[in-house]
């Protein structure tokens, strides 16, 4: 590995075109070859570049010879601080979107932190997401200004007031889609508006491995906005929903199998947030889950455009579920570009109103149906008793041997529904013109129950999540 830098004055480079005159410049041109035993052992490379005093813009440019795929280097850049898991010092992330970025007090390039420029040591981070077999030479171009400029600012947009809307229900929505803070097409406005559109309640925004969209102003009567981060760790991706304020950041340099991702998880959570893992059994390159699964992890992905994999999604969550892991399973688009809609699939939440507090603690109880299409009806399930009755993400308690009813209401007539017990399917029926099926069950020890609805064609229509059915001693 070898890595060299240089300065060099450039006059009139690059100037803002706000500005009245072409502003002095400081060139440092860093310069690093990488290796295949680089990208599987140091996947991220920090390369050092020096800020002046008073600078207020900074530009990074970077080349490097894709060779049709064979390389492919990510970019972010970090503000003076610690460079150890966990730092604040992130201003900001584009992967492979972006070949050049600028940050500045004023404006910043989407997906970076605009705001005031700190002298002293900053870092361009290259992620070595693929490297050819004979390593690539890659140059970074780092472009210091001082321009006259207002004043340095970084304000959050406002956001309406929650509850966007009161009162207990069944509440529709899309948990991880991308804007072009990341890699996807939209701004969030008009993501926000295609939600609309779908006539969804809530939509989380969930960004590689940063919220700037909390920048832009959204305006979207009755949509609830919730702050998400994908984090895109070597050893597969989780989201993160409920964060907020200003740089909000969960790291993502974490190696599969490190053991640092149960820290990051848990100071996730000490913030307040909820944790699912993405995509468990992915095609593309390093999205598959291969660390441990944190304690505090709350939930898993179980849709894909991969049969196979949600096959295999759904295996992993069965497996979590009879070790006794209360994770939630969600569905979502993993929207980014294109005519597809956001909902398909996507979950309905029972809340007990559209907030971000209260579709978090929904989902974290389970109470969650994924569904292939937004427009279906609710299949609401129960397993009632003659000691009480449970919704999923419930748990009900039933003396040995007693008789259980499973019933589902609201199913589209003519579909199949498949009843679960601790994963393995154990009865079927068709369900009839009144949309209500019932089963019978006498559990002889702890488990669940959850229902999974097709079509005549097999095409899945919806999962339910689990009551949960605890035996006891008559």
């Amino acid at each position: 590995m070898t890595w060299r830098s240089a300065a060099v004055n450039v006059l009139g480079a690059v100037a803002m075109a706000c500005s009245a005159s072409p502003a002095a410049a400081e060139r440092q041109v860093l310069t690093r070859h990488v290796t295949p035993r680089e990208q599987q052992a140091e996947r991220y490379q920090h390369l050092p570049f020096d800020v002046a005093p008073g600078t207020t813009r900074i530009v990074v440019s970077y080349r490097y010879d894709r060779r049709d795929g064979a390389n492919v280097l990510d970019l972010g850049v970090f503000e003076p601080g610690p460079l150890t898991i966990g730092t604040a010092a992130c201003r900001g992330w584009s992967g492979g979107e972006r070949d050049t970025v600028t940050i500045a007090v004023d404006q910043a390039t989407p997906g970076y932190w605009p705001g005031p420029i700190p002298a002293g040591r900053w870092h361009v981070v290259l992620g070595l997401y693929k490297v050819g077999e004979t390593g690539v030479d890659v140059e970074v171009l780092v472009d210091t200004f001082r321009d006259p400029v207002a004043a340095a600012t970084s304000p959050l947009a406002p956001r309406p007031r929650e509850p966007v809307r009161q009162g207990a229900g069944w509440y529709v929505g899309a948990l991880h889609a991308h804007t072009n803070n990341s890699d996807g097409a939209l701004a969030p406005q008009q993501l926000a508006d295609k939600a609309r559109a779908e006539k969804l309640d809530f939509l989380a925004i969930t960004d590689h491995n940063n919220t700037v969209h909390q920048l832009s102003p959204v305006d979207a009567p009755g949509l609830l906005l919730i702050v998400g981060e994908e984090v895109t760790t070597p050893g597969g991706h989780f989201n993160v929903w409920g964060l907020g304020g200003d740089r909000s950041f969960v790291d993502f340099r974490v190696p599969g199998g490190d053991p640092a991702i149960d820290a990051l998880v848990a100071a996730a959570r000490a913030r307040g947030a909820l944790v699912s893992i993405n995509h468990p059994a992915s095609a593309c390159a390093a999205c598959t889950w291969t660390h441990a699964v944190p304690d505090g992890v709350n939930a898993i992905e179980i849709s894909d455009e991969r049969q196979e994999s949600r096959l295999q999604a759904l295996a992993m969550w069965d497996v979590l579920l009879r070790q006794g892991r209360r994770l939630t399973a969600v569905g979502t688009s993993d929207w980014h570009r294109g005519a597809a809609p956001l909902g398909l699939p996507s979950v309905r939440v029972w809340a007990e109103e559209l907030s971000t507090a209260a579709i978090l603690e929904g989902i974290r109880l389970g109470r969650v149906i994924v569904v292939a299409d937004p427009s279906l009806p609710t299949p609401d399930l129960t397993a009632r008793t003659g000691h009480g009755d449970a919704r999923v993400g419930d748990l009900l308690h039933v003396p040995r041997g007693d008789p259980v009813r499973v019933e589902l209401r609201g199913a589209p007539a003519g579909t199949r529904v498949d009843l679960l017990w601790n994963g393995e399917p154990i009865a079927e029926a068709t369900v009839p013109a009144d949309g209500t099926v019932t089963f019978n069950r006498h559990p002889a020890a702890r488990g669940y129950v959850r229902i999974h609805l097709t079509r005549p064609d097999g095409t899945l229509l919806a999962v339910t999540n689990p009551i949960f059915i605890e035996v006891t001693t008559p």
